[in-house]
């Protein structure tokens, strides 16, 4: 019996090609190369994009902080590391290590005033004086 296996196996595949192809053709659903031939759109416009990875887990979004205002956020896989980017009455970026941990903050404050925070073991800040 296991000596027909690659026989069946190579029929099985070149029966779903065919039907595919054929269920394609009959319904008109396009091939990948028309749908590559559309036009892309020019604008995009929505409140909130997210980028999910293969297990469906947020790993990205563009959106809205809760006082209104745009940020742009990448996690890593356990949704602890990360990077945001945004402006608030703090307009800046933070970094967190893989605990959840601010490490690194980079941001111009209310007045214009930058402002740079390390933090580690001590935490070091830069904030020069106008």
């Amino acid at each position: 019996m296991f000596e027909r296996m690659p026989g069946i196996v190579i029929v099985s595949v070149l029966a779903g090609a065919i039907g595919g192809f054929a269920a394609s053709i009959s319904f008109g659903t396009p091939g990948i190369a028309e749908q590559l031939d559309q036009p892309m759109p020019q604008v995009l416009r929505a409140q909130q994009f997210e980028l999910i990875d293969v297990q469906g887990r947020t790993r990205g979004r563009i959106a809205f902080s809760a006082d209104g205002q745009p940020y742009i956020q990448l996690r890593d896989e356990n949704d602890m590391g990360g990077v945001w980017i945004g402006l608030s009455g703090d307009t800046g970026l933070a970094v967190t290590d893989t605990d959840g941990r601010t490490r690194l903050v980079l941001s111009v404050m209310e007045r214009g005033n930058p402002s740079l925070v390390v933090r580690d073991l001590n935490t070091r800040a830069f904030q020069p004086e106008r």
